[in-house]
């Protein structure tokens, strides 16, 4: 028991703040001032109350009406979007048909090209087929030397026409009379 003894003596002298009425003073009047806020508030709520309560929430937003220039505008602007759709619409059936037909034209294509090769080979076979066998012992003629002697022979010179010449049958009209008196 002496220990108790000891430890409320140094509890007794340990300094105590003096409590006076100057340390509540402004907790008092903070809470006064609220409850002075919450009591307006409450005054001008009661009242109106009814009011709030009367109402419906659905006459609380009003209608608005909208500009006749905006309200024009976006009709405008919904037919212009119709009009583009229906367009997008057109544009992708001409271009399904353009594609099927470029289909079809690169078929035909294959198809005469493969055609044409045949026929160039039939041809080149016929064409060695044609060609008489030639021993070594003759020799070949020269078919640029001939080529070349008669186009000398079929160039010779005509005497120059005197007068008008008619070409491909062509009718001639007499030459103009001279003027009298010109000169």
């Amino acid at each position: 028991m002496a220990e108790t003894s000891d430890k409320q003596t140094q509890v007794d002298k340990e300094p105590v703040a003096p409590q006076g009425a100057s340390s509540r003073v402004p907790a008092t009047l903070a809470s006064l001032a609220a409850l002075a806020v919450i009591g307006a508030a409450t005054a001008y709520a009661l009242p109106n109350l009814n009011r709030f309560a009367a109402q419906p929430p659905h006459e609380t937003a009003s209608v608005t009406t909208i500009d006749p220039v905006v309200s024009a505008a976006l009709t405008d602007i919904q037919s212009s979007q119709q009009q583009n759709a229906a367009a997008l619409q057109q544009n992708a059936a001409v271009l399904e048909s353009l594609t099927q037909s470029s289909t079809a034209q690169h078929a035909d294509l294959k198809r005469i090209s493969d055609q044409l090769s045949l026929l160039a080979a039939r041809a080149d076979a016929l064409q060695n087929a044609a060609t008489p066998v030639t021993t070594s012992s003759i020799p070949q003629p020269n078919a640029r030397g001939r080529v070349v002697r008669t186009s000398r022979k079929k160039t010779s010179r005509l005497p120059k026409p005197v007068g008008p010449v008619s070409i491909r049958g062509a009718p001639l009209s007499p030459p103009p009379a001279p003027a009298w008196g010109a000169g």
